[in-house]
């Protein structure tokens, strides 16, 4: 069933707006679950109130004005948490690191830091530069780097998260393998270039060898 944008109201476009093109923007929107996103903001519009309403709906009331006044306080009260709620978990990149690639949100620790080299570099597609010399715990956004520039070395790394795809020019790289099997991104075969997002498994006999 497809829901006309005519029928969403005004304050539930502008979000859908932030969500596609500034939160969730190209395939952050696949890698970052954006339609849940989506579907978090369109059920308080056209399921919250109207659900509401039809409960305590009764013409006959004298307080129903009064009623659907404070529907609309708690649906404008669910659009502002919902909103808050993405804004601040929202994907920030995707980054190539080790053997497989890693989604970087808003609300993570390093989250300042994954921004501002987004900004700097003007992608949200990263590469992870390991360096034996620099010494501390966990990622260190200032080995991140633009993943085009080192692309066409994950094609050559030999590693189960790496698939092959019955198209033979390409390859299916695990996303975030540690909290899904089933999440991966394709790649171009010959220079790593990625392709799109794909939420399907590989076969059992399809390692990239």
């Amino acid at each position: 069933m497809e829901i006309s944008f005519q029928v969403i109201s005004p304050p539930i476009k502008t979000t859908l707006i932030f969500i596609t093109q500034f939160w969730y923007p190209g395939i952050l929107f696949d890698t970052g679950n954006g339609w849940k996103a989506i579907g978090l903001i369109i059920g308080i519009d056209l399921i919250l109130g109207p659900l509401l309403t039809l409960i305590i709906f009764n013409p006959k009331k004298s307080s129903l004005n009064f009623d659907l006044t404070v529907i609309g306080i708690v649906q404008i009260l669910a659009l502002a948490y919902g909103t808050w709620t993405i804004q601040s978990s929202h994907p920030l990149a995707i980054a190539y690191i080790n053997t497989s690639f890693v989604t970087f949100y808003a609300n993570a620790e390093n989250a300042e830091g994954v921004k501002e080299k987004v900004n700097s570099l003007n992608t949200n597609q990263l590469f992870y530069i390991f360096d034996d010399e620099i010494q501390g715990e966990g990622l260190n956004v200032d080995q991140l780097f633009p993943y085009t520039a080192h692309a066409q070395s994950v094609p050559t790394i030999k590693t189960p998260n790496i698939s092959i795809l019955p198209n033979p020019d390409e390859l299916l790289v695990s996303l975030d393998p540690l909290a899904s099997s089933n999440r991966h991104i394709v790649i171009n075969k010959k220079n790593g270039a990625i392709i799109r997002f794909s939420n399907s498994k590989p076969d059992n006999n399809s390692d990239f060898e």
